[in-house]
């Protein structure tokens, strides 16, 4: 069974070559461009990672981790470009 990611990204070229990369090394990759709707996601479906750009538009990347470690384990990596 491959690992899921949700990759919260909102510039479309570095999500995408993240995915990418990603999907070549045989894991299941979902994109979400907003910060919001990348939250909504992590809460509501189950990831084994979550990699988050920090300066997102709607939530940020450390709000997005704060609050899904409230409820949640799932690692997070968080980076910025």
């Amino acid at each position: 069974m491959s690992k899921m990611i949700l990759i919260i990204e909102d510039e479309v070229a570095i999500a995408e070559l993240e995915r990418d990369y990603l999907e070549l090394s045989g894991f299941t990759v979902e994109v979400a461009n907003d910060g919001d709707i990348g939250l909504q996601k992590a809460l509501n479906e189950d990831y084994d990672l979550l990699i988050l750009d920090l300066m997102l538009p709607g939530t940020d990347g450390f709000d997005i981790c704060r609050q899904v470690r409230d409820v949640k384990n799932t690692p997070c990596l968080l980076y910025t470009s």
